[in-house]
């Protein structure tokens, strides 16, 4: 019967349902789900969005980012005279040193001399009272015990005369201790070069804080004086009496300092200069310097105070706009390119998490001040590698773009961040793309910080950054290269556990012929476990050579015929030393015992749990192409030309492939097949015969659904040749030893 060439329709409709062959309905599907995650994700990171207008001067990080760089504006002039207001970092300093540097207040307590005179005497009395018979016992005596031994050690009736002495120059050193002033704290507590004396409720005297006596200079100050007249026992006496005895003067207040220290505060001025109306801030073109930047920051803090409307439904509106071309990069990108994910709204809804999840680390750095360039910080090359792993290196790249404009709009148009974020991040999604083992950490590592490198260096050396800037930044930058690889391998763990993503790592645990399913296909399929390990090698040599995913089409290449394992003697390679079962079948029955494997290896993969992406294998392999062995006996064996041979029961159920790495695997599964049959090794009988199955193939449409492209199927005939020329090489035909038959005489 004539082959009907399907329509366009047709075909469309084939497309769809290979897209999405389970009908996919419910929320995870549903249009008004995904208008919902489209706007919401909107609204949050339209909110991030500075709420002013031009630069956000209420943040100390707002507007560094645009230093060195050219005012891309018109020419902006003062609306009105306004000050010039000093950076914030720099006021918040000033307003500290004032603060720290506040001279300590301390008032005069009048009566502490008598106190203390009265101290004195009564421990003199305490001395001269002493027996003789207290000559052995030093615990009785108001004295240290040293100086209470070198007292006793002075004879009675010279001890009065001593003790008188020093009586008289410890009212010397009284006098001369509280003309000078005895602090209750030590000086080495304050800041402050001076000291304020508060004199009474009106009068203070401000003084040098050197000239004042503090518990740790009143032994070497009262050593200096008592020593000019005394003995060193009697000066050693003498200060063992005055440090019992005298007591501070000027008591520390506190409440009056803290008064003070607010003065100070309020005091530092806020502006360093002033700006005139009319005059020009910055011209267009101009390079964007730090007095500008106060200018142009300082004129919008103007605007506030002066009552100009800076919020607006015109700014809301803009940064609407602002977000939604952002993201509409990314999803333009998924409509056009990557349909099934943007129909899929698990997978929208993930996508557009990371972005609003960036927006916010994005936030987070305009409003945290902790003195080191955390920008550089957000775990963007994170998500790119992530994206890049679940889905592909493309759909990597146009996310990282989208993530990066994002941070950069929602920091006031930081280009040298986003540069830096979105070079690191396309390195790290790129060093993944490929990813078949987790000590590619390693790699990534080192290209994400490369990433960051390039930019940082660059731009720092035109604008002339100081290099402790740039090494600050390139310190955040590596912290941030070591950590993003970590955080992408975390959550991969989860999501392939949680959501059964297959990545790449996940198909390395398939790559192993003890699996349980090809144990049993070597014992009870041994012609098919061989056939398959052929294919396997063919299929990985031509993934290989055109970049295909080589280790996806090996395992699946090792499960692709698992289905044969319910009826394997029905399978030419393993009817071995048996007779062929289809001689007793009808061709259609026969075409659906064939047919029958691929349904049975679906059912056998997804018993045993195995990955979509290897169940596909087991479908696509076979496409929908003709069982024409079957098809063409039952057009032979039709005795009626009435009755109509129905193609449809001669063909695979498919769907057909849909990848590179199927599509492979179809080539290599009938190359395999056709070359095994015939005896010859000839290059030229190969490629013909190659030629042929890949024409066969294009002619009846099993490449519509993938990109492969006419050059690769080229590469694909060559590595089958040389493949396949290596396992049907020609053997020596060894000579036997002659023997001689002749008996002998």
């Amino acid at each position: 019967m004539a082959k009907v060439k399907p329509t366009l329709f047709d075909q469309l409709k084939s497309e769809e349902a290979l897209e999405n062959p389970e009908e996919p309905t419910g929320i995870r599907f549903s249009f008004t789900m995904k208008i919902v995650i489209i706007t919401l994700t909107l609204i949050i990171t339209t909110a991030f969005f500075p709420s002013n207008s031009g630069i956000d001067y209420s943040n100390p990080q707002s507007g560094k980012a645009m230093l060195g760089l050219t005012w891309p504006d018109e020419t902006l002039k003062a609306e009105f005279t306004f000050p010039i207001y000093k950076p914030e970092a720099a006021y918040i300093t000033e307003t500290e040193l004032a603060r720290e540097h506040t001279p300590p207040v301390f008032t005069i307590n009048s009566v502490t001399p008598r106190i203390a005179a009265r101290n004195a005497d009564a421990i003199l009395s305490s001395l001269n009272a002493i027996e003789d018979n207290s000559t052995n016992n030093t615990t009785q005596i108001p004295l240290s015990e040293s100086a209470a031994k070198k007292l006793l050690q002075i004879d009675p009736v010279q001890r009065h005369k001593t003790l008188d002495h020093i009586d008289r120059e410890l009212l010397k050193f009284l006098n001369a201790l509280y003309q000078e002033g005895f602090l209750n704290l030590n000086k080495s507590r304050f800041n402050s070069s001076d000291i304020t004396i508060k004199l009474d409720n009106i009068q203070e005297q401000l003084l040098p804080n050197e000239k004042f006596i503090d518990s740790i200079s009143f032994p070497k100050i009262g050593e200096k004086l008592l020593s000019n007249s005394l003995s060193a026992i009697e000066t050693e006496i003498a200060l063992d009496i005055a440090e019992r005895a005298f007591i501070p003067n000027l008591i520390y207040s506190e409440p009056e300092t803290e008064e003070n220290r607010k003065l100070a505060v309020a005091s530092v001025s806020k502006t360093i200069g002033i700006v005139r109306a009319g005059e020009v801030i910055i011209a267009k073109g101009e390079r964007i310097s730090e007095d500008a930047l106060l200018k142009i920051q300082s004129s919008g803090k103007s605007r506030l105070l002066h009552g100009a409307k800076d919020i607006s439904w015109v700014i809301v509106l803009g940064n609407l706009g602002h977000s939604g071309s952002i993201y509409l990069i990314l999803l333009l990108y998924l409509f056009f390119i990557r349909r099934n994910m943007f129909d899929d709204n698990l997978k929208l809804a993930g996508l557009s998490g990371m972005m609003i999840f960036v927006g916010g680390q994005a936030w987070l750095t305009m409003h945290i001040s902790i003195g080191i360039p955390i920008q550089f910080a957000i775990v963007l090359p994170a998500l790119s590698m992530l994206f890049a792993i679940l889905f592909d290196s493309r759909t990597g790249f146009y996310a990282t773009v989208a993530m990066a404009l994002l941070l950069a709009g929602i920091r006031g148009n930081d280009y040298p961040t986003a540069m830096a974020m979105m070079l690191a991040g396309m390195f790290g999604a790129y060093t993944v793309r490929d990813l078949q083992s987790r000590t590619q950490i390693f790699k990534s590592i080192f290209s994400v910080f490369l990433g960051f490198t390039l930019p940082i260096v660059a731009i720092a050396a035109e604008r002339t950054v100081e290099l402790s800037t740039v090494g600050s930044q390139l310190l955040v930058a590596l912290m941030n290269s070591a950590i993003s690889p970590l955080i992408t391998f975390g959550l991969l763990f989860i999501v392939e556990r949680v959501f059964r993503v297959t990545t790449d790592l996940l198909l390395l645990e398939y790559d192993n012929l003890d699996h349980p399913l090809l144990v049993e296909l070597s014992e009870k399929a041994p012609g098919t476990y061989q056939h398959t390990l052929t294919i396997a090698r063919l299929s990985e040599s031509a993934a290989r050579a055109i970049n295909a995913n080589d280790l996806l089409v090996k395992v699946g290449a090792y499960f692709h015929d698992i289905g044969k394992l319910a009826k394997s003697e029905y399978f030419i390679e393993n009817q071995i030393n048996i007779s062929n079962k289809h001689d007793k079948l009808s061709p259609k029955k026969s075409a659906a015992v064939i047919k029958n494997h691929i349904e049975e290896g679906i059912e056998l993969a997804q018993e045993y749990k195995l990955p979509k992406r290897i169940i596909d294998f087991i479908a696509m392999h076979h496409g929908t192409m003709l069982i024409k062995h079957f098809y063409a006996k039952a057009i032979e064996e039709n005795e009626d030309p009435s009755i109509e041979i129905n193609e449809n029961d001669f063909r695979y159920p498919g769907p057909k492939p849909a990848s590179k790495e199927t599509a492979i695997l179809m080539l290599a599964d009938a190359a395999e097949a056709i070359t095994r049959a015939k005896n010859d090794d000839e290059r030229e009988e190969f490629e013909t015969t190659l030629d042929a199955i890949i024409k066969d193939r294009l002619l009846d449409g099993q490449f519509d659904n993938c990109d492969i492209t006419m050059r690769e199927l080229q590469i694909i005939k060559e590595t089958f040749i040389k493949n396949l020329i290596g396992i049907h090489h020609h053997r020596i035909q060894y000579k036997t030893i002659p023997t001689d038959d002749k008996e002998a005489p």
